[in-house]
């Protein structure tokens, strides 16, 4: 694991420009991070990021469904791959496009982003566009606080401040596939669309969602398609990955949960989470050992580290310290956005470097106390 900040040359990117140029848009889009002075081939734009996201979903639902008739032993892996796009695209239009429009930073109309929220909040079964928007803006004035739900989330499921590194990778591991777990999250998920103080027009929706998915499905009969194609990567996939994301989100502890900070420490409770490690040195000898390190390094970031921006870490959220700074940014082109604010000089940021395993211990920070982390600047720099 790498903590970084402002001096981008030597960033585990910046290893790899030297990889040929085929390589590095897709190379930007793994790690969340441009090479320094490198040129976006693509502007995005909200509603591209919105489609992206349904192509994705749209992709992952053709390859189940191709891979189940018939299913062979190919079926397996495939079938991985496809819950992963499924899950991922769901993930996408979730905490980036419905994220967006809880900011009223998805469309200029505030009419757009409410509709445009309660369409893919009601398809999903989550939470009506004004409690998410309530509590999200709480997030957001008191992170990391009692007040923020989702440091009562995580207490809720058992995390503590002061674990072992031991006792952390076990209770996620727990949690991770906790019956007890999924249950409370996905029967959260349904009361809260039909119960509570949400606005009529949405239980309607929800009802009428509700009516025709049963009837899409009695009438098609479709029903393992449904269950193996919509509900596992909506249900257990989406909440786990939901899960391991909320943990590396913030660095939930160094400051006690306390609700009165200085810009400095709020700035330090986020970080850029950037995927990957630099390539392999010339300090390895020998033709076996280099290719070896080379086998091993492109099977990381095709595998491991993909794998986590696929379905865990989608669209902005590895910027999602530049969020918090500048929530009102181009969102949709984070990564150069970020880039060229630390490039004119900004040190409000730091990167962590690595794969979900680094980004989980820095957010848990692990064998780390609030002493160990005091700095000068938490008696000065009020806001």
């Amino acid at each position: 694991m790498t903590t970084q900040t402002q001096d981008r040359t030597i960033t585990p990117r910046e290893t790899m420009r030297g990889l040929p140029a085929f390589f590095q848009p897709y190379l930007t889009w793994v790690t969340g991070t441009p090479l320094e002075g490198g040129k976006q081939l693509i502007s995005w734009s909200p509603n591209k990021a919105g489609v992206l996201g349904m192509v994705q979903i749209a992709g992952g639902i053709a390859l189940g469904a191709w891979t189940l008739h018939p299913f062979t032993a190919w079926s397996v892996p495939l079938l991985v791959l496809a819950t992963l796009l499924t899950t991922g695209g769901m993930r996408r239009l979730d905490v980036v496009i419905v994220h967006q429009t809880l900011h009223r930073m998805f469309a200029k109309s505030h009419t757009v982003n409410r509709v445009v929220g309660e369409l893919i909040t009601t398809v999903f079964w989550r939470s009506p566009y004004d409690e998410n928007r309530r509590e999200h803006l709480l997030h957001h004035q008191f992170p990391c606080s009692m007040k923020d739900a989702d440091t009562r989330y995580l207490l809720s499921t058992g995390m503590r401040p002061g674990m072992s590194r031991s006792e952390y990778r076990r209770y996620l591991w727990g949690t991770l596939f906790s019956p007890k777990h999924h249950w409370n999250f996905s029967s959260g998920r349904i009361v809260s669309n039909f119960s509570g103080p949400i606005p009529r027009y949405r239980l309607v929706m929800s009802l009428v969602w509700l009516a025709a998915t049963i009837a899409f499905v009695a009438l098609t009969g479709w029903w393992m398609e449904y269950l193996v194609l919509w509900i596992l990567p909506l249900s257990v996939c989406f909440q786990g990955a939901t899960f391991l994301y909320t943990h590396t989100e913030h660095r939930w502890w160094i400051f006690s949960n306390a609700e009165k900070l200085t810009k400095k420490e709020r700035d330090h409770l986020t970080f850029g989470r950037m995927c990957g490690e630099p390539v392999p040195g010339p300090e390895i000898s020998g033709a076996a050992r280099r290719a070896a390190a080379w086998t091993t390094w492109w099977f990381r970031i095709l595998v491991v580290h993909s794998s986590y921006r696929m379905f865990v870490l989608v669209g902005d959220t590895v910027q999602h310290d530049l969020h918090h700074i500048h929530p009102n940014c181009d969102w949709a082109n984070s990564a150069y956005v970020r880039s060229h604010d630390i490039a004119d000089g900004s040190d409000r940021y730091s990167d962590v470097w690595g794969s979900l395993v680094d980004h989980l211990h820095e957010a848990g920070m692990v064998g780390q106390s609030l002493d160990q982390l005091q700095t000068p600047e938490r008696m000065s720099d009020k806001r």
